[in-house]
């Protein structure tokens, strides 16, 4: 399969929200309404104060017509970022698994419910602090990036957005120079052989073949 320019070059933030869109998340109804026919499926129907999952791009577009309120997930809670924090940075700590797309759902629940979130302002704190410290261990991983592979699990579609050009670019640099030095190395050897048979076969025959 082809490797495309978006694919090398990244998503754009906007992209990335419209991807995170068909996450399922937890929203509590204002009105009672009727199921509702999706492509992917039906939800519904609807009773207050009954609890149920929806689309993020449905629990959005609902509580922007105030019929209903988004329950916020449990990572985007306050203490629980806290926690988080805490673990990430820790000398030598994994990265924590998020959901993949966590970053743009919390810009969108921010922008369109943050009356539903507790702490707001102090989960937007706690965010920006785990996505700078999550930053710091991605460019330590980069700095440690080999010919063969990069090994960092758990980061998030948006952090892989972030490094996937210049990992491309100097993934590419790094497999070129390895395979400079594996044919440098080749010829090496194969001068070394040479002067060793020649050495051979001038112990071998007295020296006949160096005048």
């Amino acid at each position: 399969m082809a490797i495309t320019t978006r694919q090398t070059e990244g998503f754009t933030m906007p992209e990335l929200e419209y991807l995170a869109q068909n996450e399922a998340i937890t929203i509590v109804p204002l009105h009672r309404m009727d199921r509702i026919e999706l492509v992917r499926g039906t939800v519904g129907p609807f009773r207050p104060p009954q609890k149920t999952e929806v689309p993020l791009w449905l629990a959005i577009m609902l509580k922007r017509t105030n019929r209903c309120r988004i329950v916020a997930p449990k990572w985007l809670q306050y203490e629980h970022l806290r926690d988080l924090n805490k673990r990430e940075e820790q000398p030598d700590a994994m990265f924590t698994r998020l959901p993949t797309y966590y970053l743009e759902i919390a810009h969108m629940l921010l922008t369109f419910a943050e009356d539903d979130l507790v702490e707001s302002q102090g989960i937007r704190r706690l965010l920006q602090d785990l996505r700078e410290v999550r930053q710091s261990k991605t460019m330590e991983g980069l700095r440690m990036l080999n010919s063969l592979q990069l090994q960092m699990d758990n980061l998030s579609m948006a952090e892989i957005n972030e490094i996937r050009p210049l990992f491309g670019h100097s993934f590419d640099m790094l497999r070129q120079l390895d395979g400079l030095a594996q044919a440098t190395e080749t010829e090496q050897q194969q001068s070394q052989f040479a002067d060793q048979s020649y050495a051979e076969m001038d112990d071998a025959f007295g020296s006949r073949y160096v005048h």
